[in-house]
């Protein structure tokens, strides 16, 4: 491996800490979420310091669409995504690895016999049609695990167990995992799920992570126990 190759893994390997590239190709309808930055003019104009300087504004957006073809290897590679917006075809093409896609996640996969489907771009409503891929594989991936059920509450600070960081705390977001009372009731499934998805080589057992979120959980329990009112003196 040479130093360009090096580096650009070093890349992908820092984009997959952050998120998951899913398992998709030509003819599946994927949603991607990409993050727009909109500059906010407003400024207060007795701020002196603050003029010329443009405040910016991120938020996400779905793009929702048939993938029709995906090219290139490693950092470089991409996806062209088509839909029909107001009757008009619109194609985008995003870098696999873009710091700018916060999730890919598909929504259907499709059953296609070619790498390039660029003949959609002269077929509008049903001759467009893709139908539905339904053989075993890719019920095996429609069945992956994809997260828990997003929990009521406020997220809490997961970097009081030994073993997660901030970065790996981020990780257990994507999963809806942000509560400690969700990991101190971790089943063998769970922890099975999570330690594939986050590439954790069994740290969940080694660090004792339920055993850790039990304790905290008991802490915490006991903190908004009330004390009992003293006894009056004899």
């Amino acid at each position: 491996m040479n130093i360009i190759q090096q580096l650009e893994r070093e890349q992908m390997d820092a984009i997959l800490a952050k998120r998951n590239v899913p398992e998709f190709g030509p003819g599946d309808t994927v949603k991607v979420m990409v993050m727009v930055v909109e500059a906010n003019e407003k400024a207060d104009p007795k701020d002196k310091k603050a003029k010329g300087r443009v405040a910016a504004a991120v938020r996400f957006q779905a793009y929702e669409g048939v993938c029709i073809a995906r090219s290139g290897a490693g950092l470089n590679e991409n996806f062209t995504v088509r839909k029909i917006s107001y009757g008009e075809g619109v194609e985008r093409v995003f870098p696999v690895y873009s710091p700018y896609i916060s999730e890919i996640e598909v929504v259907r996969r499709g059953k296609v016999r070619r790498a390039k489907l660029y003949y959609l771009r002269g077929r509008r409503g049903k001759a467009a049609r893709i139908f539905e891929r339904t053989d075993a594989r890719a019920r095996r991936l429609n069945a992956a695990w994809k997260g828990f059920k997003k929990p009521k509450g406020e997220p809490e600070d997961l970097t009081q167990i030994k073993g997660i960081n901030a970065d790996l705390q981020g990780r257990l977001k994507q999963l809806n995992c942000y509560r400690i009372e969700q990991i101190a009731t971790f089943s063998d499934d769970d922890m099975a799920n999570v330690d594939e998805v986050l590439n954790l080589n069994g740290a969940i057992e080694k660090q004792d992570w339920i055993g850790q979120a039990q304790r905290l959980q008991a802490e915490l329990t006991a903190g908004e126990v009330p004390a009992e009112d003293a006894a009056p003196a004899a």
